[in-house]
């Protein structure tokens, strides 16, 4: 029988709050470490708070109201507000609760979170961290019971056709993904073969940095599923594959069927393995073959079945295949 450990308990944060006493203290606020907060959407959370002095003696709330905010990573949108209730004001022991329903609103992501205590006629900032500062980091995760995410389309290049020797290789849409720190993507393929590469930037216009290592795919057709780690503001993906302006004839068709195609312009920089595809299109049903590379050029096309019920000669697309979608979320 396989067994695994959990675990049941509160989240607890001891914060400084400054006495303004006037009394003389010889020791500094100095905890070890400043944890991060953990908020899990789709369920309620509770967090418990302990209000210490300089001296890490519990300071009376007697009177105070102090408030939870959670705010977003660069400070500049109010996420949540909510008042503490104090469970012992002579022991400086309060708590908040968030309960799912507050969270529907808020995306999963990195954010921040602070506490103002309102006191008389004072309105005192709570320090959450070993330097003294008035915010402490919080991540807000999908991590229980989730609410569904539909899916989202990713924008794809119309022209997969790149010199091997132009850098400037075809890259997709840019998708705004920031505050996710996982975000999937499904590759749809239609007999691809070639390379893709995640990148990631913080801004629209770049520079964009790669996100790991590139995958290679060789006549791909079933879809594929890849997860991008991290936290970036804009996600795209480089696609480079190799062949350049190969150009058949039309198809020449008796009795309805394909019975040869000829070459109009062999092109460069194609790959031998695997052969180059080719696509029948016009009136006319089931015609298939491959075309044949050597030394970077497309030397012929082989028909290996006419199909039937073609009228006109049918044009021919020589290609590598596509990518035909792109969905995440």
């Amino acid at each position: 029988m396989y067994s695994t450990t959990a675990y049941l308990y509160q989240q607890k944060q001891q914060v400084i709050l400054i006495d303004t006493s006037g009394a003389y203290f010889q020791r500094r606020w100095q905890p070890v470490y400043a944890k991060n907060l953990k908020i899990n959407r789709g369920v309620d959370n509770v967090i418990l708070f302990e209000f210490v002095n300089q001296d890490q003696k519990p300071v009376n709330i007697s009177g105070s109201t102090i408030t939870f905010r959670l705010i977003s990573t660069n400070g500049d949108i109010l996420l949540l507000t909510k008042d503490l209730v104090i469970l012992n004001a002579q022991f400086g022991r309060a708590k908040v609760t968030l309960l799912s329903t507050d969270l529907d609103n808020i995306d999963a992501q990195p954010a921040g979170w602070s506490l103002e205590r309102l006191s008389g006629n004072l309105a005192e900032a709570v320090f959450t961290d070993d330097y003294a500062g008035g915010r402490g980091m919080c991540d807000i995760v999908d991590s229980t019971y989730p609410d569904f995410v539909p899916s989202e389309i990713m924008n794809i290049p119309t022209n997969p056709e790149i010199s091997q020797d132009n850098p400037n290789r075809n890259h997709t849409g840019f998708v705004y993904v920031q505050g996710r720190d996982l975000v999937t993507f499904q590759f749809s393929f239609d007999n691809f073969s070639g390379n893709v590469k995640p990148q990631g930037s913080e801004t629209q216009l770049g520079p964009w940095y790669d996100i790991g290592d590139q995958r290679q795919f060789i006549n791909q057709a079933d879809r594929v599923y890849w997860n991008v780690p991290g936290y970036h503001n804009y996600v795209r993906f480089e696609i480079n594959q190799y062949g350049y302006k190969a150009k058949a004839g039309n198809a020449v068709v008796s009795g309805g069927s394909v019975t040869n195609v000829d070459m109009n312009n062999q092109g460069s920089q194609w790959i031998s393995t695997p052969f180059p595809n080719i696509d029948f299109i016009g009136e006319g049903t089931g015609a298939e073959g491959y075309a044949v590379a050597s030394g970077g050029d497309v030397t012929g096309i082989v028909v290996t079945d006419g199909g039937e019920g073609y009228v006109n000669n049918p044009n021919v697309s020589i290609n590598n295949g596509f990518i035909t979608s792109i969905d995440y979320r």
